[in-house]
C-alpha cells in the first residue's frame, strides 16, 4: 500500500489493545465525540454511560463522520500489527486462521461412515451400508445397526414408507478459526464492528441518506478497503471469506447436550451437494436403492484417533469441540453489501485482499 493509501499514518492511527480499547492515541478524540453528539445506542453503552439525548442535524453529522473514522480506526489499530497501515494476508491469518482450508478437504477431516440414516416420515433408521441391517432410531445415530433386520421389510412392517437416505459422515477434525487465540478478542471485535456500523447506517438514514445515495458512496470511499462486499479486489473471489463460510457450512447447525431426542432429527444435517462440493470434493456416496438423498448427517469423533464418535458436538474431542464452539460464537454474521457503510466480520477477513 503506497503512502498516499496509509490510513494508519493518515489518521495517526495508534496500534490498540482490543476491539474495546477507546481511549489509546486520536481514538480517544474519537470516543470523546461520539459520547458527546453519537447516537444513543452509543452513549449509553459502555464506552460513554451516557443517557439519552435528542441531537440537531449538525451534530448528527459530526457523529457520521465520527463513526466512520472509529471503523477505520478499529479495523486498523486491531489487526495492523506493525502499525505500517498496510494489513497483510499473514496479519489476518493471526486473526482469523484458515489457512490451508479449501474445497478438497483441507482443514477438514471427513469420511464416510458406512451407515445411513433412513427416512420414513417421521420415523428414522440406522442402517448398514446396503440396508440389509437396519435399527429403529431411539435417541442416538452412532448406534451399531448390525443387529437389526431389512430395512424395507422393517419400515413395511411398521407401516411406513422409505422416501429419503442420508449417508452419515464421520466429523474428527476441523481449523481452528482462531488459531489458539483468544476467542474473547474476535468476539469483542465482531461486537464493536456490529455497533458502530448499525450507528453509522442509523446516522445515514437519520440524514435521509439511503444506501443508494451518490453522497452516501462518496463518504464510504474511505471504508472501501474494509466495506469490501466479503470480496477480493476488483470483485474477484475472497478466499479468506469463501474459507469462513465453508468452515460455518458445517458447523452452523450443530446437536448439543441439551438437545431433545426429537430434535436430534433435524441437528447436524447438512446439504449433500455443499459437503462434496464446497467443503470436500474427495468425498462421495454410492446410491442406495434409488432413493433420494439430499442431505448428509454428522457424528462427531470423541478421542484422537478417532474410535468412537457421538452426535453432540459438546461431547466431541477437546480439539473438535473447540473449533466448533469457536467458530458458532463468531457466528454467520455477514454484511456483503459492497459500499454500504456497514463492516461485517467476513469483510473484515478480506481487507488483505483488496
Amino acid at each position: 500500500t503506497g503512502a498516499t493509501d496509509n490510513l494508519t499514518k493518515t489518521l495517526g492511527i495508534s496500534k490498540l489493545s482490543s476491539a474495546k480499547d477507546y481511549t489509546t492515541g486520536n481514538r480517544g478524540y474519537v470516543t470523546r465525540a461520539l459520547c458527546l453528539i453519537g447516537p444513543n445506542t452509543i452513549v449509553k453503552s459502555s464506552r460513554c454511560s451516557g443517557s439519552s439525548r435528542s441531537r440537531s442535524t449538525d451534530e448528527v453529522e459530526i457523529s457520521m463522520f465520527a463513526n466512520i473514522g472509529d471503523l477505520i480506526y478499529l479495523s486498523y489499530g486491531v489487526l495492523d500489527n506493525d502499525s505500517n497501515g498496510d494489513i497483510t494476508s499473514t496479519e489476518i491469518s493471526a486473526f482469523s486462521n484458515t489457512s490451508g482450508v479449501n474445497s478438497s478437504g483441507g482443514g477438514t477431516g471427513l469420511s464416510l461412515y458406512s451407515r445411513f440414516e433412513v427416512v420414513a416420515g417421521s420415523t428414522s433408521y440406522i442402517s448398514n451400508e446396503n440396508m440389509s441391517k437396519c435399527v429403529t432410531y431411539t435417541d442416538n445415530y452412532t448406534v451399531d445397526p448390525s443387529s437389526g433386520s431389512d430395512c424395507v421389510l422393517k419400515a413395511f412392517t411398521d407401516g411406513v414408507s422409505i422416501t429419503e437416505i442420508r449417508p452419515i459422515f464421520k466429523f474428527d477434525s476441523l481449523t481452528d478459526i482462531t488459531g489458539g487465540g483468544l476467542l474473547s478478542s474476535r468476539i469483542d471485535m465482531v461486537s464493536e464492528l456490529t455497533s458502530i456500523s448499525t450507528a453509522l447506517d442509523g446516522d445515514f438514514t437519520s440524514l435521509g441518506i439511503s444506501s443508494t445515495n451518490i453522497l452516501r458512496k462518496s463518504l464510504s470511499e474511505g471504508l472501501s478497503k474494509l466495506d469490501n462486499g466479503a470480496t477480493a479486489k476488483d470483485n474477484a473471489i475472497c478466499t479468506a471469506a469463501t474459507a469462513f463460510d465453508l468452515l460455518y457450512l458445517l458447523v452452523k447447525n450443530p446437536a448439543d447436550n441439551s438437545t431433545s431426542s426429537s430434535d436430534l432429527k433435524s441437528k447436524n444435517l447438512i446439504s449433500l451437494t455443499d459437503l462434496t462440493t464446497s467443503v470436500d470434493s474427495s468425498l462421495s456416496v454410492v446410491d442406495v436403492a434409488n432413493l433420494p438423498m439430499t442431505k448428509a448427517r454428522l457424528v462427531y469423533a470423541t478421542d484422537s484417533p478417532a474410535s468412537t464418535y457421538t452426535d453432540s458436538y459438546e461431547k466431541a474431542e477437546s480439539s473438535l469441540y473447540t473449533a466448533i464452539k469457536n467458530i458458532n460464537s463468531i457466528g454467520g454474521e455477514s454484511s456483503t453489501v459492497k459500499g454500504d457503510g456497514k463492516v461485517g466480520f467476513r469483510e473484515l477477513i478480506c481487507i488483505a485482499e483488496n
